[in-house]
């Protein structure tokens, strides 16, 4: 045993060759050892041979007997232990991101070429590590992260009087392999996985969606270790539940990795207490972590950024049919130019005036100010940032929804009729945005 910082790690003997493994899985626990023996016994009985995958236990701090149900699978599995300490008074700040910070640090123990992360209470289904590796061709390679599919996964709204499992399915778990209870539930439509119909929507191709790192959760997903250390691994800034996984796959998007989804790659979720309250809070939490830090940088952010100011926990996957009519369109608006219209709303403005000018097209008139620029059509920014526009005015990716721009950053906030099309479905936001960051009464051009 190795002991640094607070944390000792332990590796089990294995009877196994010493060849290197293909995949490490990681899987964070805390006081949850009869949740993590059945999900240990799920990877016992993967179609992959055991000498070619290792797992890695990254335990925030166990009280329980978490320590000893790892040692009883000393010679089946290729194991680590990871243990955090019980930090006494730092304890509950540190368990806080414990989830984010056990992932990490069971990656960096990890030296297969593909992570694996699969979530205590999680079962893998006998072919999950097979069709893991099938998914990235060859295995390790740059480019792809995939969302594994996972039954039993209840809804979002976990509060929803009207859900409950499946008759039967908590016995089911803890009595039947995982195979058999996939046989038994499959055409149980409270059994199916919440994104089923977001991944029929696309043919179960997650690049037909604009905004597919919103599918890809943590509970059971795999990425090349070089990817994921590319883009820092989970932010470990998040606190609590919700959307440490979802920046993971936004910033894996971003870095050129494409997100796609396997049915093959099935777990089972394993019924559990949770709370929904404590878990809506936490999403609201590291949603303002996640704003601030890409700062509104594109559309889909900014609608994200409106989704959650419901005071309900809003449906699945609502920012990607916000998204899909920002896309629309702009697709039917392409080409359509407001110079006209600004030329005239710039007469009634001061010279000296700070303006920002939301749907500002790819043809601006000339004017006095350094403005700022926003347009919800990425080809038109970057229209204006070739022809120049971005060495004087201030060029932003934004429907204007939402941006970074402070309080009062401007005077006056001109909106044209590039935003006619989505007036009725953001035009409040929109005036309340130019209410926001601009000191007067904002100008709407389709008004004059």
């Amino acid at each position: 045993m190795s002991k640094r910082g607070g944390e000792s790690t332990a590796e089990s003997s294995f009877g196994g060759d010493d060849a290197a493994p293909r995949v490490s899985v990681v899987v964070p626990t805390h006081n949850r050892a009869q949740d993590l023996r059945r999900t240990l016994e799920s990877l016992c009985e993967q179609t992959l041979p055991v000498n070619e995958y290792d797992v890695i236990v990254a335990d925030d701090g166990s009280n329980d007997e978490t320590r000893s149900v790892v040692d009883a699978f000393a010679g089946r599995l290729r194991l680590k232990y990871l243990f955090q300490e019980d930090l006494g008074a730092r304890a509950a700040q540190v368990r806080d991101n414990g989830v984010t910070r056990l992932r990490n640090a069971g990656a960096r123990l990890a030296t297969a070429p593909l992570l694996v992360f699969l979530d205590c209470a999680t079962l893998a289904g006998p072919d999950l590590l097979t069709a893991h590796l099938r998914a990235h061709t060859p295995p390790g390679v740059p480019g792809r992260a995939i969302a594994g599919y996972v039954y039993a996964y209840p809804p979002r709204k976990v509060d929803d009087p009207d859900y409950a499992p499946p008759a039967g399915l908590a016995e089911a778990v803890r009595t039947l392999t995982p195979q058999q209870v996939a046989d038994r539930y499959r055409d149980e439509p409270r059994f199916r996985d919440p994104r089923h119909e977001e991944f029929e929507k696309v043919g179960f191709d997650l690049g037909g969606r604009i905004f597919p790192e919103e599918l890809f959760w943590s509970s059971n997903c795999s990425v090349p270790a070089v990817d994921f250390w590319a883009v820092g691994g989970f932010d470990e800034d998040f606190r609590g539940w919700g959307l440490d996984d979802v920046d993971l796959g936004y910033r894996l998007a971003r870095n050129g990795t494409a997100i796609q989804v396997s049915l093959d790659a099935w777990a089972i979720e394993s019924p559990h207490e949770r709370d929904g309250a404590v878990n809506f809070a936490g999403l609201l939490r590291n949603a303002e972590s996640f704003f601030a830090k890409y700062r509104f940088a594109e559309p889909s952010l900014e609608l994200g950024w409106l989704v959650l100011q419901s005071p309900t926990e809003p449906a699945l996957c609502t920012v990607e049919v916000l998204s899909r009519r920002v896309a629309d369109w702009t697709r039917d608006c392409a080409g359509r130019t407001v110079t006209a219209e600004l030329e005239k709303a710039f007469e009634s403005i001061a010279p000296d005036a700070r303006v920002a000018v939301l749907g500002a097209g790819a043809v601006v008139p000339a004017v006095r100010q350094s403005c700022v620029l926003a347009d919800f059509d990425r080809q038109v920014v970057d229209r204006l940032v070739a022809d120049g526009a971005g060495s004087r005015h201030d060029v932003r990716h934004n429907v204007g929804v939402r941006t970074a721009l402070p309080d009062n950053a401007v005077d006056t906030v001109v909106i044209t009729s590039r935003l006619d099309g989505l007036w009725s479905d953001f035009g409040p936001a929109i005036l309340a945005e130019a209410r926001r960051i601009g000191t007067r009464e904002p100008i709407r051009t389709a008004d004059r």
